[in-house]
Order: structure tokens, then C-alpha cells, then sequence
């Protein structure tokens, strides 16, 4: 599955600590950002990068907070806590710093640097921010965390980035100067981010949100094209890939071309598409300002992540609501770009009938099998890192409902409209002044469907199953039904989030423990679940430690077998003829 997820909960907002009733005009200031990545050790891994931070600000009180980062963001942990070697100067020498963390609660908790004095005139931040390359210790996460190999290392700012603490709305930074030492990386280092390959100074005025959000890559680094253009699409990546990246990359440049003639948009800043390897969730991948990153690993298919690749990219067009914000409209976004991730693909000529169908009965397969099929999508924020099977709901559920919208606006219209026509509308919101949130698109479904639209959207949200029609999916494919298993760990979910994966909760009969599997057993590696949840046949492989002796159980984490939907193609009708 692909773990898009900065669509999701990653959007973060600042604060400034200002005086009891004072108010601030906005304001913006330059910034400079230079990184200097390590020397490649033995085993071609950078160990680190050193980061320096220059930014005017306005004289900051003793005691106020200035800087933050969050400790966790989407699941993934941040350098906030091993942090190396910080110091902090302006006008009047080295600012003496303390740190503070939020309470435990909430969805995003910071470590913040407060200043022991006041600060008079330019802040020059220095640390280190060390590369552990240790599996994601917290179970399914986006790829954005500090990693390195093969003479290479890649992350997204918000990860390893230690930022002012300050409201976008008040303080924008303008220009953003990104700034690369690689003298200690060799001849023939390359480094990219979001903005553009090698120092550059933005133009225009950029806000935190678009610094965290900006993936950095340095060192040992291919690109496509070798000269990334200034607007438009452009690909790095680093790390031995089992396919061709470069004819890839090809192809996905054209989907890009072809997106952007679908939705009207014309490219007005790099476009940047990143990929490197993934101990843990290989295939994944997660979108983020103006570029987005995807994964592989030795067992990854190039059909599975060609439809990754579609639906992280079409994030960028379609984009989420404005509210609810983060996971409370995911089924908007996620559903969205998995049922269009698809289907465009096919259009553009990208994929074929043929995968486009495994990708459909894949989604199909886990969405009508899934236990927790029933869920309220208000329950889904608070379960969702702790539970697989809530976490894919926003995908699966919300790919269907757009299905069943399509087919109901196509009957209703007598095929003069489909989905196409009411997301192309609501995208046209933004140019009139209009927000795109959740009641604009109960207004645009109503006017298509009448009240029936806003029902059937309100009993989706309930937790309502959605079954488009049997030709819900174009001439080529048509309905039928399948004996499949659910998904079922045969433990308590949660503990796969947790710092010492301790099982509990075993489930009497459960494959889990029919293979083996103990109460008390420890696991020591990070255990994926998204994409094995929509694979019938998929083992789960858990290294164990029991009474200090490492073990390794495996086993088809399936439970009872139930009537699910799938469809299977039409035979009489050509290739041709299955755009839908």
C-alpha cells in the first residue's frame, strides 16, 4: 500500500510566543540552509550530515521557545532526541539553549529550544543530525526519515531540520538559500531537493510548511534528466533497484505530461520525483510539496509500483480538503488517488487492462475482507498507526465510494458527466476563491445526485460498505464474487507500534499460534502489514526472541474465509476498447 501519508497528518502549523495582546504584521525574512553530508564509512553509509541554519528574527525574550521539531511525525521518528553537538549564536555570541517536550497526547508532539537570554540581531544554528539507519522502530511509516546507502543519503526536512518556531501566517522566509558542502563526499557527488539540484535560492516567499516538507538527496545520486529542467518533472534516486529505474522514470514522465493536461495545470516550478530503498515497507511511498518520494526493495514489482508512482503523484493535482483537516478527509484524498491512480494510468496508456484488474481486486480483495470493514471514519484517526486494518480503510473505502459516485453520476447523466466532472469542479474552487472542503463536495454531489448524494456520503462516512456496479470499472470488467480470508494477525495489532514489540493478546487457534507464536515473545525487526494484507497468500515472517534465544516464525496471517467482491474481465472485449 502505498503510504502516501503526507496527506494525511503531516501538514504541521507554528506558533510564535508573542506578548499578551500584541499583534504582528506578516513579515518575511532570508534563510539559509547549509548542509554538509559525512564521508561514506566502509560499508558506503553517510553517518551523518551537519547542519547550519542562518535566519534574521526579531529579538527573541529569555525563556521563549524559538525552535522546534516534532519527535514523531507520521509514525516516523525524528533526530530530535540525538541531536549532536548544538549551538546557537547572534550578534552577542553563543545563546545558551534549553529544550522542552510536549506532553504525551495529540497527534504531533515537538521538542522545543528555548533561549536562556534574549537575542539581539542574526540566529547561526549549527548541529549534527545522525543517520541511524535503523528500521523504522514504530511499524508502518512514509519513507522520511534520515537514510543512507550505497554513498548516498536522503530525508525530508521535518525529520532532521531544526526550524523557528513561528506562525506562516506572520513569518514567511524569502529567499530560501539551500547551500551544499559535499567536499567531504568525493569526486562526483551529486545533491537535489524539492527546489532544485544544488545551491538555490528560491523565488518567491516559502513557509515552514514547504521546508519540511522539501526532500533533500545527496552523494552517490542518479538523476533523470542529467540537467533537471527549472519547471517540470525531474527524478533522482539512490541504490540498486531490480529493474531500470531511468526507463522507468521515462515512463513516468510522460504520466506526468499526461496528469498535467487532465487537470489543467501548467508546470511553473520543479516537479521532483525521489526514490530509494526500504528495509521495512518496500513499494511505499509518500507525497510532499511539489515532489514526492517511493520506495523498492529486491522483491518489489514494477507493475505494483508503477500504480504507486501514479497515485503518489496525483496527490500533487488533486491535492486534500482544507476541512476536516488530516485524517478525517483522508478518504477525499487517499480515495481519490487510488481510484484515479488507475485509472488515468490506463488512459495516459501507462499500464494495462490486465493491471489495472490486479490493482482493482488487490483494493477489492482487502477492502470486503477487512473485519474492521464497518469502522466510522471518526474512529480512523485515533487507530490508525495502532491497526493495519483501519489504517488501509481511508484507500480502500474511499476508492469504492468515488466507484459507486461515478457510476450513479454516469446512470444520472445518461453518460454525459462522471466522476471526472465533479473533481475538476471542485478543483476550480481555489481559482474563484472558494474553499475545497467537505461541505463543497456535498454541495457538488448533491447537485448531481440530488439528496440521495449527500445520504449515500453520509452513510459512507458512517462505515457503510460501498459496492460500485458490476461494470463499475469500465466494458472490460465485469462484478463476481470469491471465497477470500480476512486479514488477521492472531495477535494484538498495537504491539507492532509499540518500543519493545512484546505480543500479547494471542489469539486460541489463530495461524499465529498454530506456527508458534507465544505471548511474551519479543519481535526484534519491524514487521510491514499494509501490502501483505491485500495479498491472500502473503507470509509474514516475525524474528522472535524467546527467554534471550532469537527465533524466526512465519505463517499466512489469515483468519475465517468470506464471500468478498472481485471482477474479472469481460472476454469479448479488446484492449482497446477498456478505457473508462
Amino acid at each position: 500500500m502505498s503510504t502516501s501519508l503526507r496527506s494525511l497528518t503531516a501538514f504541521l502549523f507554528f506558533a510564535v510566543v508573542l506578548f499578551a495582546g500584541a499583534s504582528v504584521a506578516s513579515t518575511s525574512v532570508p534563510l539559509t540552509i547549509t548542509l554538509r553530508p559525512a564521508v561514506p564509512d566502509s560499508a558506503q553509509r553517510v553517518p551523518y550530515v551537519d547542519v547550519t541554519l542562518t535566519y534574521s528574527t526579531p529579538p527573541i525574550v529569555a525563556s521563549q521557545s524559538f525552535l522546534k521539531m516534532p519527535l514523531v511525525t507520521s509514525n516516523v521518528e525524528t533526530v530530535a532526541k540525538t541531536i549532536q553537538a548544538l549551538s546557537v549564536n547572534d550578534a552577542s555570541g553563543p545563546v545558551p539553549v534549553t529544550v522542552k517536550d510536549d506532553p504525551e497526547g495529540g497527534e504531533v508532539r515537538y521538542r522545543h529550544w528555548l533561549s536562556s537570554r534574549a537575542t539581539r540581531g542574526t540566529l547561526t544554528v549549527d548541529y549534527r543530525a545522525p543517520i541511524s539507519n535503523v528500521a523504522a522502530p514504530r511499524g508502518a511509516a512514509p519513507p522520511l526519515e534520515l537514510r543512507s546507502d550505497s554513498a548516498a543519503f536522503s530525508g525530508a526536512g521535518e525529520t532532521f531540520l531544526l526550524l523557528p518556531e513561528a506562525d506562516s501566517s506572520q513569518i514567511t522566509f524569502q529567499p530560501v538559500n539551500i547551500r551544499w558542502n559535499l567536499s567531504d563526499m568525493g569526486p562526483g557527488a551529486v545533491a537535489i531537493s524539492s527546489f532544485g539540484k544544488g545551491d538555490v535560492t528560491t523565488s518567491g516567499s516559502k513557509d515552514l510548511q514547504s521546508l519540511q516538507s522539501c526532500f533533500f538527496m545527496a552523494g552517490k545520486v542518479e538523476l533523470y534528466p542529467q540537467t533537471p529542467p527549472a519547471t517540470g518533472f525531474f527524478s533522482a534516486w539512490h541504490g540498486s533497484a531490480p529493474f531500470d529505474l531511468r526507463e522507468l522514470m521515462i515512463s513516468e514522465e510522460k504520466l506526468y505530461a499526461f496528469y498535467r493536461k487532465f487537470f489543467k495545470r501548467p508546470a511553473t516550478a520543479p516537479y521532483g520525483v525521489f526514490l530509494r530503498a526500504n528495509p521495512v515497507n518496500a513499494g511505499g511511498g509518500v507525497e510532499l510539496a511539489g515532489s514526492f518520494v517511493a520506495t523498492f526493495g529486491p522483491k518489489t514489482e514494477l507493475d505494483d509500483l508503477k500504480i504507486t508512482l501514479a497515485h503518489e503523484m496525483l496527490h500533487t493535482f488533486v491535492g486534500a480538503l482544507d476541512k476536516p483537516a488530516g485524517l478525517l478527509s483522508s478518504w477525499f484524498s487517499e480515495g481519490m488517488a487510488v481510484y484515479y491512480a488507475r485509472m488515468l494510468a490506463l488512459r495516459a496508456g501507462q499500464i494495462t487492462p490486465a493491471q489495472l484488474l490486479k490493482d482493482l481486486n488487490t483494493t477489492a480483495g482487502r477492502y470486503y475482507t477487512d473485519a474492521l470493514i464497518a469502522t466510522p471514519n471518526d474512529e480512523i484517526p485515533a487507530h490508525f498507526w495502532a491497526d493495519t486494518r483501519i489504517r488501509v480503510l481511508p484507500y480502500d473505502r474511499g476508492s469504492m465510494y468515488f466507484a459507486v459516485v461515478d457510476g450513479e453520476v454516469r446512470a444520472a447523466s445518461g453518460g454525459k458527466r462522471s466522476l471526472d466532472y465533479l473533481l475538476l469542479a471542485l478543483l476550480e474552487r481555489p481559482r474563484q476563491k472558494l474553499p475545497v472542503d467537505e461541505d463543497a463536495w456535498v454541495k457538488q454531489v448533491t447537485k448531481d445526485l440530488g439528496e440521495k448524494g449527500k445520504t449515500e456520503f453520509e452513510a459512507m462516512l458512517s462505515g457503510a460498505i460501498q459496492l460500485p456496479t458490476a461494470g463499475g470499472f469500465g466494458p472490460c470488467f465485469t462484478r463476481t464474487t470469491k471465497m477470500l480470508r480476512r486479514y488477521e494477525l492472531g495477535f494484538e495489532p498495537k504491539v507492532l507500534t509499540e518500543p519493545q514489540r512484546v505480543i500479547r493478546g494471542l489469539l486460541p487457534g489463530s495461524a499465529a499460534e498454530r506456527a508458534g507464536i507465544r505471548n511474551g515473545d519479543e519481535i526484534t525487526q519491524p514487521v510491514p502489514q499494509d501490502a501483505i494484507q491485500g495479498d491472500q497468500d502473503g507470509v509474514l515472517t516475525l524474528k522472535l526472541l524467546r527467554e534471550g534465544k532469537p527465533l524466526e516464525i512465519s505463517y499466512i496471517p489469515r483468519g475465517e474465509t468470506v464471500e468478498a467482491y472481485q471482477w474479472i474481465r469481460v472476454g469479448n472485449v479488446p484492449d482497446t476498447a477498456c478505457v473508462y
